[in-house]
């Protein structure tokens, strides 16, 4: 038996090692596979507290500061998601309705969507 950590730098590539597993579902595995960190700035701590929770809810990460954590008046936050393609998109589905939170999920999709395939970004 062995085991290996391999690199799988885009979901392109993710979705080929996938793929020659022999596996039926590799798109959307892939998407789980691509891991893609956005930092926001300046965000109001009510919305930051409010992306972080559904970050976690989703399994994903979000790191915002303590003022902002404990809901302190006034606080603003640079933060940092953390997660899959797939975590990102199933944030943005959960939080499309949420007018408040719309320009940092369109901040946030448009990133994680040009970053998908290359990560250069």
């Amino acid at each position: 038996m062995t085991a290996e950590k391999i690199l799988l730098a885009s979901v392109r590539e993710a979705t080929e090692a996938i793929d020659l597993l022999g596996s039926n579902n590799s798109a959307l595995m892939a998407t789980r596979a691509i891991h893609i960190n956005v930092r926001l700035r300046s965000v109001p701590g009510e919305e930051a507290r409010l992306l972080k929770w559904t970050y976690n809810d989703v399994g994903a990460e979000a790191a915002i500061s303590r003022d902002a954590y404990q809901g302190e008046e006034g606080a603003i936050t640079d933060m940092i998601v953390m997660g899959t393609v797939y975590q990102h998109r199933e944030v943005r589905r959960v939080l499309t309705d949420n007018p408040k939170l719309r320009r940092w999920i369109d901040a946030i999709e448009k990133v994680v969507e040009n970053a998908g395939e290359t990560l250069d970004a």
